[in-house]
């Protein structure tokens, strides 16, 4: 996951030069105007955003560098956007970068444009670490989306969703020269450039090289050679006609039933959220990012009164000493909610929080040993996790601490039903309480909601984000849910613990002191649904603490005072949240019920899912970092846009990923 940032060094003009590459990478104090007369002008933007009918279009790009062909774009749409008032076109901005620049260097090369300075301070604000796969940034109250993929272009391009149809409207070629950058400019980039792309799909590149020329017409594109830019004298463009014929068929777990199949266009549709928790107020967050309104429906009086009920909440990613599946998707998950956290407190919503990281502390033999191969293994960038001795231990939490440690800066605690106030207050949702579901009927090409007083509601779209009380619901009964009760203390400051200033975690975690009381957490166990507070798992909740602690005096000296919460949280068998369209389990059990032939992909047909009805569950105790990006993915499928996931990643979270692990087993 940990990518190697650029090696750069800038010339007597300010200009930044690639070592790696030995290149320069845009031209002395022209490279604005390179930008415009190669990538824009080329794919003949904005002029296309005038008569542009879909309500999103893609610009996918080979190179991200300092960022200067985005941030021109940008001012080029703020300009058209200043034209023509009445256009509700967002543009959606693909870019992958294998040798990101750190943020210091690109702050210095981003000075030499001026005119872009309120742009670039944007992009500089929200720029992600160091970490492989796809960072979403937003732009110009959200009419801008930037989907910039950290990572080899030859490993990204295939990871990136596509539909039947294409994904990319326009293509920006660029990199550095492919005579210092040969193992980027292949056949195998141009062949997936093509996959990629809509009909009609335009390209523009800085380049005339022989082999990139016929490289891109052995694609399928039209290639024509165009007036360069300054000292140059030829460049290349073109664009590309996709039939029925070389449209590529989406393999059986390609999720293009994810999508939203509303045929009437003449009102936005009506969208029903269920669920007053995290899951629900996010995907009613992300739903506004569009312009969309919904209705969060909480079967409780007030919002978040199950599982997100808590005062205090540990916000921090669970990373392993190897970037598997998991671990990538709540890495990429973590940093997408710091990022949406910080966007909300700017905007003026207000939540207790406090970004005081989270030391996980080496308490015993095995965790050391973990904890040691995962610095050794360079798994993750420095600025995102790195390891502390006792003595910096004892200094970041100012508490003594006789354990090494892993420290996560940008970690710390949330208040949770606080969050989800600001997140349905930021969307402008309307809530309504005391609505419990009993059944979900399809009705024309929505739903009929049954609630328990006997009132009925209609909906074009149904997101079920219910936790626990998914298991309850008709069309999930095949998911495979768990239950688990966790029961969280809420301890008055004392002694020593009254200094703590970060969040300590071992097999549970412990917060710093708000409003005088701590939180410690937390209990796990399955199959309970009672909520009750139990004195039995006070003692536990505080043996566990002490045991972890035992060397820590102010830690044996701890008081409980019987006060805290029980709630039951909603997990999987994989510990990995179910993100999409409700499948059709009987028919798509039908459908595949031949997989373990391991015939090839394309001979099964797309999934069978219940029209228009989406969920967002199983989050486990996990929430606070996996909730934002889980409903960004969700609204994105829905919409048929762009999704910030990787292909193998996505797969992992597809509600139907038990379904198909069964029958190719044939454990069904």
């Amino acid at each position: 996951m940990t990518i190697t940032n650029a090696d750069l060094r800038f010339n007597e003009n300010g200009t930044p030069y690639a070592t790696q590459f030995e290149d320069l990478y845009f031209s002395d104090s022209k490279g604005f105007d390179e930008s415009q007369h190669v990538f824009l002008a080329n794919n003949l933007l904005p002029q296309r955003w005038k008569d542009f009918h879909p309500a999103q279009f893609v610009i996918a790009e080979t190179g991200f560098g300092t960022g200067l062909n985005f941030l021109v774009t940008l001012a080029n749409f703020v300009l058209f956007k200043e034209q023509h008032p009445s256009s509700r076109l967002q543009l959606h901005f693909i870019s992958i970068e294998k040798y990101p620049i750190g943020a210091a260097d690109l702050r210095r090369a981003l000075t030499l444009y001026p005119q872009l300075q309120a742009y670039s301070q944007v992009l500089l604000n929200q720029y992600p670490p160091a970490l492989a796969g796809c960072h979403r940034l937003f732009f110009l109250d959200n009419s801008v989306i930037l989907d910039l993929w950290l990572g080899d272009v030859h490993q990204v391009l295939p990871k990136i969703e596509n539909t039947n149809t294409g994904r990319v409207d326009c293509w920006f070629l660029d990199g550095f020269a492919p005579s210092k950058n040969p193992e980027m400019w292949t056949q195998t980039l141009f062949d997936k450039m093509a996959f990629l792309a809509k009909d009609q799909c335009t390209f523009a590149t800085f380049t005339a090289a022989g082999h990139v020329k016929r490289g891109l017409r052995q694609a399928g594109f039209e290639v024509f050679k165009r007036p360069a830019h300054g000292r140059k004298r030829d460049m290349l463009a073109g664009s590309i006609t996709k039939t029925q014929n070389n449209a590529t068929r989406l393999p059986y777990f390609a999720r293009q039933g994810a999508q939203c199949s509303l045929k009437k266009t003449h009102s936005p549709p009506t969208v029903a959220i269920i669920g007053g928790g995290l899951a629900g107020a996010n995907c009613a967050y992300a739903l506004s990012k569009r312009g969309m309104a919904a209705t969060v429906y909480c079967k409780e009086s007030s919002l978040a009164q199950g599982a997100s009920g808590n005062a205090q909440g540990g916000f921090y990613p669970q990373l392993n000493a190897v970037a598997g599946v998991s671990s990538q998707i709540h890495a990429t998950a973590f940093t997408y909610a710091k990022r949406l956290y910080e966007e909300l407190l700017v905007n003026g919503q207000d939540f207790a929080h406090q970004w005081c990281g989270t030391l996980q502390i080496a308490f015993n033999d095995k965790v050391t040993a973990r904890q040691q191969k995962m610095m050794n293994n360079n798994t993750w960038p420095p600025s995102f996790i790195h390891q502390l001795d006792a003595q910096q231990a004892s200094a970041v939490a100012k508490v003594s601490l006789p354990y090494s440690g892993l420290f996560i800066p940008s970690a710390g605690w949330i208040n949770l039903p606080q969050l989800v106030q600001a997140l349905c207050q930021a969307a402008k949702s309307q809530i309504a309480c005391d609505k419990r579901l009993t059944q979900l009927n399809p009705q024309g090409e929505g739903w009929q909601i049954d609630w328990h007083d006997g009132s009925h509601t209609q909906a074009d779209i149904v997101i079920l984000a219910m936790g626990s009380d998914s298991l309850a619901c008709q069309q999930l009964a095949d998911v495979p849910f768990r239950l688990v009760r966790g029961q969280v203390e809420s301890i008055a400051s004392q002694g020593e613990l009254t200094q703590l200033d970060t969040v300590l975690c071992h097999k549970g975690y412990m917060t710093p002191a708000w409003q005088g009381q701590h939180a410690l957490g937390s209990t796990y166990i399955k199959q309970d649904k009672s909520c009750e507070y139990r004195l039995s798992e006070q003692q536990l909740n505080l043996g566990m603490h002490q045991q972890a602690l035992i060397h820590c005096d102010w830690a044996q000296q701890m008081q409980t005072q019987s006060t805290g919460r029980a709630a039951i949280r909603c997990s999987t068998p994989d510990h990995l949240p179910i993100v999409g369209a409700v499948a059709d389990f009987a028919k798509q059990k039908s459908q595949y019920q031949d997989l373990y032939k391991a015939l090839p992909a394309a001979h099964y047909p797309a999934p069978s899912d219940h029209p228009n009805l989406f969920v967002l569950s199983g989050l486990g105790s996990r929430g606070l970092s996996t909730a934002p990006l889980c409903a960004e993915i969700l609204i994105s499928q829905i919409l048929g846009q762009p999704v910030p996931l990787a292909n193998d990643l996505l797969d992992a979270l597809s509600p139907n990923r038990f379904l198909i692990k069964g029958l190719i087993r044939r454990t069904l």
